[in-house]
């Protein structure tokens, strides 16, 4: 009897047991299933690489990372750039003073959280690693870019008369450098091929073909290849003669309008020579003018009465004498 109740109690022990056991696994996978997914640690920096190309002359615009961070939660963002010619980096910070050591136009801005630099005249000396270093309050990213350069390309071509031969000329400017070859009618070619390099970088590759004696050249075709993913083959098919020939009308245009400035300049000089003239003349006339002193003007002397009026005075006299006469005989 005591060993029933013994079994009993044991066994109502084991079902208790099982179920605090069930209850906890499944309130550990309701924790489990409500956390988040694991975030980095803040110090821990995601890293990443890409590579980039451009055409040169454009403006570039290098976006470090996709995610938009707010600039209450940036520490800093930090470009450094590795390039065939220089090393440089370009930094802006909460707590620092900004600084830029490129000096080259390249600069940082600031738009809706992301964090770009700027590069406004792209080169093939710009080509390089351009590593951004972005940290957060929440983490950070380290991403590395490599941007590549390319240009072109633009292809004319001519047909000149050099030594009594023609000469198919195909000239090809690009980025890499352009290969050239042609597609002729006949088994054999006579080509020659040079190659410059301009201030930007870019090559300008020309190809010479000479054509065989009565060959038409309706049949070219000038092949230029390159390896660059921007472009793979180009064809040009249309060849022209260049004109040669002396632009009479833009000589006799020139000679016309240097005579004509050559007597508007000589009139003008003539009538300044005429003027000159004329101030010297009047300036000796005014000058002697002025040295001569003013004429004084005389004022006119009283004339004697007898000289004026003769006979009224010879009458006064001889009345005079005669009055004193006959006052003389009456006294």
């Amino acid at each position: 009897m005591e060993n029933k109740w013994m079994l009993r109690a044991v066994f109502v022990l084991a079902v208790c047991l099982t179920r605090n056991l069930t209850s906890g696994h499944g309130d550990r996978t309701s924790l489990d299933s409500n956390k988040t997914p694991h975030s980095p640690d803040p110090k821990e920096k995601l890293e990443g690489s890409r590579n980039e190309s451009f055409e040169v002359d454009s403006m570039v615009t290098l976006l470090c990372t996709s995610r938009k961070i707010i600039w209450s939660e940036m520490i800093y963002v930090i470009w450094k750039i590795s390039l065939k010619e220089k090393n440089c980096s370009i930094a802006v910070a909460v707590n620092d003073p900004d600084f830029n050591t490129c000096q080259d136009g390249k600069i940082i801005i600031s738009k809706g959280g992301n964090y770009s630099l700027i590069i406004p005249h792209f080169s093939t000396k710009d080509e390089g690693n351009y590593t951004c270093d972005v940290s957060y309050h929440a983490g950070g990213y380290v991403e590395t870019i490599y941007a590549s350069a390319w240009a072109g390309p633009e292809k004319t071509g001519w047909l000149e008369v050099k030594g009594g031969h023609t000469f198919a000329v195909c000239e090809v400017q690009s980025f890499p450098a352009a290969s050239i070859h042609w597609e002729t009618p006949w088994n054999f070619s006579l080509t020659e091929t040079h190659s410059s390099r301009d201030a930007r970088g870019v090559f300008t590759v020309t190809s010479r073909l000479q054509l065989p004696q009565n060959a038409s050249h309706k049949n070219l075709t000038c092949v230029a290849t390159d390896s660059h993913s921007k472009w793979s083959e180009t064809r040009l098919t249309h060849f022209k003669f260049i004109d040669n020939s002396v632009k009479w009308h833009f000589i006799l245009l020139g000679v016309c309008a240097t005579c004509s400035i050559v007597t508007l300049l000589t009139g003008l000089y003539i009538m300044r020579e005429k003027v000159g003239q004329l101030s010297v003349f009047k300036k000796i006339c005014c000058s002697s003018q002025i040295c001569q002193p003013p004429k004084e003007e005389k004022t006119p002397q009283p004339r004697d009465t007898e000289e004026v009026e003769p006979y009224a005075s010879y009458v006064q006299r001889v009345n005079s004498i005669y009055n004193s006469s006959a006052d003389l005989f009456n006294a």
